[in-house]
C-alpha cells in the first residue's frame, strides 16, 4: 500500500476493511489488569489518548478527548499506591472549558520543572503546577501555530534537557506542496530565558515531499545530541521515510536528512506511523503499518517492527526483526516503543489479536547471532488500545508497562469510556 497523504486513523480505517487472515499465535506471557476505569461527564474523562507521562515516584498523568466539566476533555492524575496490587487514586486536575481555556489534548509531557505541556490541534500548551494550597493548575497557551506556513496538526512534540519543546505538524510548512496544504513540517519552541516571557518559535525543517519526507503522522524523539528523528509519508519510493533534522554546530540552519526510505518489497515494511525509540548504543526501533508478509492482508502486509543500525560513513542498515501476521496475532503497529536492558522490545498493535481490537507484545532478540527475533503476545486486547492516536507502552513503577486503551472498562455503558491498565511483562 503506497501512502499517500491522509491521516493514521484513515489508514487504519481502510486496513480494518481488508480481508483478515489468520496468523500464528504465540504464548501470552504477561500480568494484565485495569488500574481506572473512565466514567466520563461530567466528573470523569472519557476516551485517553497517547501514553501516560510517568513521574519519578510512580504517578501517571494523561488526557482525555472527552468528558469533563464541559465534556470537552480532562488532564487526570493517577496516584500510585505504596504497593503492587493496591488501588490507584483518580484526580482530574484540569476540565477543558473550550474558548481560550483550550478544547480537549492529544497526548501530555511531565517536564522536569514538574508542570504538564500537550498540545491539540494547533497549539501547545502548559499547565502550571499549583503553587501555595490553591490546588489549581494553570492553563496556558505557549503557541498557536498559524495553520499554513507554522504547520498544521500537531502529531507529538518533545521536550529537550533545557526544557524547550520540538514537534511536527501533519500540514502546512511548504504551501507549494501537498496541493497547496503543504506536506508538514518539524519545529522548535525555545524555552524563555526569564519567568513569563515569550516562547520563540521557529521552522527547522519544511518537508517537500517524495523524495524527502510528507505528512510525519507521529511525534519526534531527541537523541543525546539534539538532533530529532522522526517518520513520515514520503521518501525516495513514496511508501514512507525516517528523517533526522539537525542541529548546525555554529550559527546557522538546522539540516534534514532521509536516513531511510521505505520499500514496498517483500518482507519489507511500509507506512511508517509511529515514533522511533533509541537503545543504549544508539541504534533506532520503529514500526509500520502495513508491509512485511505480503501474504497477509491480501497483499498489503500487517506491518512490522524494523530496526535502523548506524554504520560507518554516515549510513544507515535497515532490518525487519518481525513481521505481523494478524488473526490472534497483531497488526498495524504505530505505538510508542520502550526497550528493557536485555534488549527485549515492548508495544502494542491496533488490529489483530483474538477481539481485532490489539495486542501488546515483547520481541525477544534471537540468542544466536543472525537468528529470528521471537515474539510474545503479552496481553489480547477485547477493546480498542489506540483511537487513532499512537497509543503504545511506557515503563512505569515496579518495572512494570502502563498504557491506555480508548474505549472499554466498567466506568460507562455500552463499549465504555476507556481504561488506564497495568502489564507486568
Amino acid at each position: 500500500m503506497k501512502l499517500k497523504r491522509s491521516s493514521k486513523a484513515i489508514l487504519v480505517t481502510v486496513f480494518a476493511s481488508l480481508v483478515m487472515l489468520g496468523g500464528t499465535a504465540h504464548a501470552k506471557d504477561g500480568v494484565y489488569q485495569v488500574i481506572h476505569n473512565f466514567s466520563g461527564y461530567p466528573d470523569d474523562g472519557w476516551e485517553p489518548v497517547g501514553v501516560p507521562a510517568v513521574a519519578k515516584n510512580g504517578d501517571l498523568y494523561g488526557a482525555t478527548t472527552g468528558g469533563g466539566a464541559s465534556d470537552l476533555g480532562t488532564v487526570f492524575k493517577l496516584t500510585a499506591p505504596r504497593t503492587r496490587g493496591g488501588a490507584w487514586r483518580e484526580t482530574i486536575l484540569y476540565n477543558f472549558p473550550g474558548g481560550s481555556g483550550g478544547f480537549g489534548a492529544d497526548a501530555i509531557l511531565l517536564g522536569a520543572d514538574g508542570n504538564l505541556y500537550g498540545f491539540a490541534g494547533q497549539v501547545v500548551f502548559e499547565l502550571k503546577a499549583p503553587t501555595g494550597r490553591s490546588g489549581v493548575w494553570k492553563y496556558t497557551s505557549l503557541y498557536t501555530l498559524n495553520g499554513t506556513t507554522q504547520g498544521d496538526a500537531i502529531q507529538g512534540i518533545a521536550l529537550d534537557a533545557k526544557g524547550n519543546i520540538y514537534g511536527a505538524t501533519e500540514e502546512g510548512g511548504d504551501l507549494s506542496c501537498g496541493n497547496g496544504h503543504g506536506c508538514g513540517i518539524v519545529f522548535e519552541l525555545k524555552r524563555p530565558t526569564k519567568e513569563g516571557g515569550q516562547w520563540v518559535f521557529s521552522v527547522l525543517h519544511a518537508f517537500t515531499g517524495p523524495p524527502d519526507g510528507d505528512s510525519p503522522f507521529a511525534g519526534v524523539t531527541l537523541d543525546q545530541g539534539g538532533t530529532v528523528y522522526g517518520t513520515s509519508a514520503g521518501g525516495s519510493l513514496g511508501y514512507g521515510a525516517v528523517y533526522r533534522v539537525s542541529p548546525p554546530t555554529k550559527k546557522g540552519p538546522w539540516t534534514e536528512t532521509v536516513v531511510y526510505s521505505f520499500d514496498a518489497g517483500s518482507n519489507l515494511g511500509t507506512g511508517p506511523g509511529g515514533p522511533v525509540t533509541f537503545d543504549g548504543s544508539g541504534n533506532m526501533y520503529g514500526t509500520t503499518l502495513f508491509g512485511g508478509d505480503l501474504n497477509c492482508s491480501g497483499g498489503a502486509g500487517c506491518g512490522v517492527v524494523f530496526e535502523l543500525s548506524p554504520q560507518q560513513g554516515g549510513t544507515w542498515t535497515y532490518t525487519n526483526l518481525y513481521s505481523f501476521q494478524d488473526g490472534s496475532d497483531g497488526a498495524v503497529p504505530s505505538g510508542n516503543i520502550v526497550i528493557d536492558s536485555k534488549g527485549n522490545i515492548y508495544s502494542t498493535t491496533t488490529a489483530g489479536g483474538g477481539s481485532k481490537a490489539g495486542i501488546a507484545f515483547k520481541l525477544s532478540p534471537p540468542q544466536q547471532k543472525g537468528g529470528a527475533w521471537i515474539e510474545t503476545i503479552l496481553h489480547s486486547f477485547k477493546v480498542p488500545v489506540s483511537g487513532g492516536d499512537n497509543g503504545g507502552l511506557i515503563w512505569g513503577k515496579w518495572g512494570d508497562l502502563y498504557g491506555v486503551t480508548y474505549l472499554g472498562g466498567t466506568g460507562c455503558p455500552g463499549n465504555g469510556c476507556g481504561t488506564v491498565f497495568e502489564l507486568q511483562p
